[in-house]
């Protein structure tokens, strides 16, 4: 653990290295570390745009002392940011938990009120699928997210993307049945990938399928598995009757 004062002389060393300047410098404690910041000196005529426009913010990890940089965004937001990447990397690896809180997740989140809403609204077609609690809950958490993947080089973006919000007409509706009959349980569509608009299904057990014309894989035992997964792309293992 480092204290405010050596926080505060870490930020100083980082900010001002290589500057003729040195600024008074900012901070925002969190529970987690301190926002910095080069404090701007306030500006001789008000009336005057100020000179600049903001210079870095940084994170000093109060555990670690460990230093971050972040865009120039209001200091408890970064805060904010920071907290969710720091949950992420404890509950998915750390590649894998950027993509996620860049994507627009974070710990807590829940949009259930709309997965609800979309269920009401598409009552008749939801019907032709058991709507699992597991299905339900993973919408709630990371429904309305698209997620890029990784390529075989390791350039995120480069594979085929997830868009995880469920679909239940035409072909998707289609592998979803074909896969019941293939393999004697329902699945419930919960989104899409880019990769020939191959479903991404779960059954009950929360076990996460993906849906591809050549061929069925199983992707996770369970969501976190299935997210990692997707974002990291295969190979996975065919979704075959031994497997299963």
């Amino acid at each position: 653990m480092i204290t405010r004062d050596e926080a505060l002389d870490r930020a100083r060393a980082w900010i001002c290295e290589g500057r003729d300047d040195q600024p008074e410098i900012g901070l925002h404690e969190f529970d987690l570390g301190w926002v910095a910041w080069p404090a701007a000196p306030a500006p001789a005529d008000a009336t005057r745009p100020p000179a600049s426009t903001g210079g870095p913010q940084i994170v000093v990890d109060r555990e670690t002392g460990d230093i971050t940089r972040w865009p120039p965004l209001p200091a408890p937001t970064i805060a904010e940011q920071y907290t969710a990447a720091r949950a992420a990397e404890s509950r998915f690896p750390a590649d894998v938990g950027r993509v996620l809180v860049d994507a627009g997740w974070f710990p807590g989140r829940d949009v259930a009120a709309a997965v609800d809403a979309w269920a009401r609204e598409n009552a008749e077609k939801v019907e032709a699928f058991p709507f699992f609690a597991a299905a339900r809950a993973a919408l709630c958490e990371f429904g309305g997210l698209v997620l890029p993947q990784f390529d075989g080089d390791g350039k995120l973006g480069g594979g085929f993307s997830s868009h995880l919000y469920p679909t239940t007409v035409g072909f998707f509706a289609d592998r979803a049945e074909g896969f019941d009959e293939d393999y004697g349980f329902a699945v419930f569509p919960l989104g899409f990938s880019e990769d020939d608009a191959a479903v991404i299904a779960m059954d009950e057990r929360g076990r996460v399928f993906f849906l591809h014309w050549g061929d069925e894989f199983l992707i996770g035992a369970d969501l976190d598995a299935a997210v990692v997964s997707l974002v990291r792309g295969g190979p996975w293992p065919s979704a075959d009757t031994g497997s299963l």
